[in-house]
């Protein structure tokens, strides 16, 4: 009985050290690549003449708008100032 068991575990043994080997491939030395050249030219970047009055155009519509904005805003001040003046009559007049 010893015997036989001895036997199975080295046949085990046997065959799954088997199984684990690998066999390596030979592999094919690499021949290096032949260099890449690429020529780069400069590239010379000159502003349009039209772009810049564009851009001082934009500017001053800005500012006008935002002198717009001001002046919608203390006309809404104004108007808002006179209601409080009124309401403060109202309140102050006698009622008959």
């Amino acid at each position: 009985m010893k015997k036989t068991v001895l036997l199975a575990t080295l046949l085990a043994a046997f065959a799954l050290t088997a199984c684990g080997k690998k066999e390596e491939m030979p592999v094919a030395p690499v021949e290096p690549a032949a260099p890449v050249v690429i020529s780069v030219e400069p590239v010379v970047v000159t502003p349009e003449p039209a772009a810049a009055p564009s851009a001082v155009d934009a500017a001053k519509e800005a500012s006008a708008a935002a002198d717009s904005a001001a002046g919608s805003a203390d006309a809404a001040k104004m108007e808002a100032d006179k209601a409080a003046e009124a309401a403060k009559d109202a309140v102050a007049a006698p009622k008959q």
